[in-house]
């Protein structure tokens, strides 16, 4: 695992029973550790994947459990966005937390772009969270529920990579966590991003990351998540984008 070696207990910490959370792009890596990091928390967890319920291999204990929920389905299809919501809100009447974390890169520099490429960036980087966020913040207000939203962007946000096409998407989906937290604060909902630097599992060496030379892992990020998607422990935070990089922003060097 990544830089963690002290780790408070975490089972005491965080409390989301009778929480309902929908986390996207939660078949694999950062979004399942995400989803999985709630469910342990005993919320209502709800993952979404283009991948088959069979292909993510999901553990017997959350496959049987009356607190999960799994729907397949490209987050970019704005029609399988309202089967997706109704689908959450007829198995747990609401949600209180929304982890946008789908994400795709199609690793090319400015002149390998074609159109096509760059509008798929788009639409699932952008266009997707964006219109869920709009949907769910309106349920929210309806509700009178003083929710949380959360992207998952990345410190190429505001470091280029070379990767144009995802390091432009992650940068206005920067600007839109600022423009809903202006908007929604005034309904008590309250809009954050993370921006992961280096994550893989498990934790390897780097000799760019200042803190000891580490990446960070999927947990790294799924407890940055919990502690914004606690109202208690984050309820006057809004409009932030924290980075967790072990400093990796500091000396990028691409």
């Amino acid at each position: 695992m990544g830089y963690n070696q002290e780790r408070m207990d975490m089972n005491n910490l965080f409390d989301f029973k009778d929480k309902t959370v929908l986390v996207t792009g939660a078949g694999t890596n950062i979004g399942r550790s995400i989803g999985e990091s709630f469910f342990k928390h005993q919320a209502n967890t709800v993952f979404n994947d283009l991948k088959s319920i069979e292909e993510c291999r999901f553990s017997e204990e959350l496959l049987k459990s009356d607190n999960f929920l799994f729907s397949q389905g490209d987050i970019t299809d704005l029609t399988y966005q309202q089967q997706l919501f109704d689908q959450v809100v007829n198995k747990f009447s609401k949600i209180d937390i929304l982890i946008n974390n789908a994400g795709i890169g199609s690793g090319k520099g400015f002149f390998d772009l074609n159109p096509k490429v760059m509008q798929k960036s788009i639409e699932t980087n952008f266009i997707a969270p964006f219109f869920l966020s709009q949907k769910i913040a309106r349920q929210m207000i309806e509700n009178k529920i003083k929710g949380s939203v959360i992207f998952i962007s990345s410190i190429h946000g505001e470091i280029p990579s070379g990767n144009t096409d995802y390091s432009s998407t992650k940068a206005a989906l920067n600007m839109t966590i600022k423009e809903l937290a202006y908007e929604l604060g005034l309904f008590g909902i309250r809009v954050n991003g993370i921006s992961p630097g280096k994550i893989t599992s498990p934790s390897v060496k780097d000799e760019r990351i200042p803190l000891q030379k580490q990446s960070g892992t999927p947990e790294n990020i799924s407890q940055a998540v919990l502690f914004l998607a606690d109202n208690q422990l984050s309820g006057y935070i809004t409009g932030q984008i924290l980075n967790v990089d072990g400093g990796l922003g500091l000396t990028f060097d691409r």
